[in-house]
């Protein structure tokens, strides 16, 4: 079967697998090749991820898990992939922080450039006869 993690920017993962086990807090479950068609939802949550002898662990931080058609479909805003799921969590975490540090930082960038803007039109008196 396939899996394909689509998050805001597109396709980030897409890969063969055994099989997948979705680890939530509430249990888990197991999709097996030709499953039943599914559909859940992911709140920092993990899906296990296994091929032969490599196991993997998709962190989730909030998405949808749709299955259909041989196909595993993780539709994420946030999600990362590593052999550890502390280490999963960790990447989204540190991710995360560093896109709000990015956002803050256009914030401050767009109050300087608007404070510019009102000092310019103040001293060229626009709008006064």
């Amino acid at each position: 079967m396939k899996i394909e993690v689509i998050g805001q920017q597109g396709t980030k993962y897409k890969e063969n697998i055994d099989y997948a086990v979705v680890l939530k807090k509430s249990g888990e479950f197991a999709i097996l090749d030709k499953h039943i068609q599914t559909i859940t939802t992911l709140n920092n949550e993990f899906i296990k991820l296994v091929s032969g002898e490599l196991i993997f662990y998709l962190y989730v931080q909030s998405g949808a898990v749709v299955y259909k058609d041989r196909m595993l479909k993780v539709y994420a805003l946030n999600a990362a992939l590593d052999k550890t799921m502390e280490k999963a969590k960790e990447l989204v975490m540190r991710i995360e922080k560093e896109i709000s540090e990015k956002i803050k930082k256009q914030n401050i960038d767009y109050s300087k450039l608007e404070k510019d803007l009102r000092e310019q039109i103040s001293n060229a008196r626009a709008g006064h006869i």
